[in-house]
């Protein structure tokens, strides 16, 4: 046996015992060592690199915000919001190894968002200003009398750091209870037993509790989501096969060597299966709460929108939680008010970027979960007085909310009365009334002190 590589190592521990510090990394080093130098240096400066030229295309790319309204007779169900996520991810672009690792180029990402100013509901969309025919294309496919007007960002007007002398905040990411290849509650389990045609829509309790702010009070919720590849239905196919095979092994015997499984396990398996046939995104889901300081009221918002998002929980799959412990705006032991602060200006900066990078990680939810999660209300299942929606003709600019005045002169094809439309663009903000509800919280007109353009 030859022993002269133990020998050569044992007497190559002896000099480095022997040495000062400095000796022994010199003796390191020159014992093979600089390898593990130059791949942690060479690994550090790669990441540093890539992250700047990702940066560098992020900040090149031009992002418009997209206010839709449609029907307040609408009677689509959440599947024509499906079909239109499942078009949302033909986005997805293939990349090669030298456009995702040296020129930093990445997925297109959106934010789907619900926001409520003072009570005033309002569906808006963040998006590339490049894929703006593919969000509109694939949203008149699904309701062809839906107005899309392009708007300002709503969140300019409110502060950026915390504490600030006018405003304070509240909020929070949700994230998933458990590993994204188990799916959420989906809309077809919202739909009555006995007939398809009566649907309980999950967005009642969302838009109830954003609708019932007042003065100076405004709601934000949003849903960013970034298109990607099928690698994770590998994921969600393998999990699937992985609790068929736990079912079974745990109850099966000599003599039922395959026993049949009980509905809810049967349930469960075909569930898991079905998420991973549908197309899928990159998603994370915040909330902002902000409001002047003397008509704030957190709890207001707080308890329904987590009850909100509790609906689509599953006991034996999955649900959504509020991510408290990561982007919570809460401080606990020393300096809790410095806590607070840090995290209320890290979720204010988050919600204001559209960022997918900051709070919580990103999980995987299908075009179903999503269209579940985020779609337009079915007339007879919600009532909103409040929701902007159709009142005239495509183009015509919501009353709510700030208008980007220059697409209206230059992007919109001239409609039969254009002199009409154009002096509509200039009004302030608008008192249509969309539903006939005499139990309506907010019967007054919108508040004069909306961010218009």
């Amino acid at each position: 046996m030859d022993v002269s590589y133990i020998l050569n190592y044992l007497n190559l521990q002896l000099a480095i015992a022997s040495q000062s510090t400095w000796d022994s990394i010199a003796v390191i080093s020159i014992h093979g060592g600089w390898m593990i130098f130059f791949y942690f240096f060479f690994h550090i400066g790669f990441e540093l690199l890539h992250d700047r030229e990702q940066g560098v295309f992020a900040g090149n790319i031009e992002f418009i915000y997209l206010a839709v309204n449609i029907p307040k007779t609408n009677e689509q169900t959440p599947r024509a919001v499906e079909n239109f996520f499942a078009h949302i991810a033909g986005a997805h672009v293939t990349q090669d190894l030298i456009e995702k690792y040296f020129l930093g180029e990445l997925q297109p990402w959106f934010a789907f968002e619900i926001i409520s100013i003072e009570g005033y509901l309002q569906f808006v969309i963040y998006t590339p200003k490049k894929m703006r025919d593919l969000v509109e294309a694939s949203l008149y496919a699904q309701y062809p009398d839906a107005e899309i007007v392009q708007i300002e960002d709503y969140t300019t007007t409110k502060p950026d750091k915390f504490p600030d002398t006018t405003y304070d905040m509240w909020g929070t990411e949700f994230t998933l209870a458990k590993p994204d290849e188990y799916p959420l509650l989906t809309y077809r389990e919202f739909e009555h037993s006995v007939t398809k045609e009566y649907f309980k829509d999950p967005m009642a309790a969302l838009l109830e509790t954003m609708s019932r702010i007042g003065k100076g009070e405004e709601c934000w919720f949003q849903i960013f989501l970034q298109p990607t590849d099928k690698a994770w239905q590998k994921r969600v196919a393998d999990k699937a096969a992985e609790l068929t095979n736990e079912l079974v092994s745990t109850r099966a015997t000599p003599e039922h060597p395959f026993p049949l499984l009980h509905r809810g396990e049967t349930d469960l398996v075909e569930a898991v299966y079905r998420k991973g046939m549908k197309n899928g995104f990159k998603a994370k889901i915040r909330c902002v709460y902000v409001a002047k300081k003397e008509n704030y009221n957190a709890k207001r918002v707080q308890y329904g929108l987590v009850g909100a998002m509790k609906q689509f929980s599953r006991d034996d799959s999955n649900g959504l939680k509020p991510l408290y412990s990561l982007t919570g705006v809460t401080g606990h032991y020393l300096f809790k008010d410095f806590q607070k602060n840090v995290r209320k200006n890290a979720l204010m900066a988050a919600y204001k970027r559209r960022s997918g990078t900051r709070g919580g990680n990103k999980f995987i939810l299908n075009v179903e979960e999503l269209a579940t999660i985020w779609h337009f209300p079915l007339a007879h299942a919600v009532r909103a007085p409040s929701l902007a929606s159709v009142s005239a003709k495509r183009g015509e600019a919501p009353g709510i909310l700030p208008l980007e005045t220059e697409f209206f002169e230059d992007d919109v094809v001239a409609a039969p009365e254009p002199t009409g439309r154009q002096s509509r663009v200039h009004k302030k903000y608008s008192t249509h009334k969309t539903v006939d509800a005499p139990h309506a919280v907010h019967e007054a007109p919108p508040p004069p002190n909306l961010p218009i353009a």
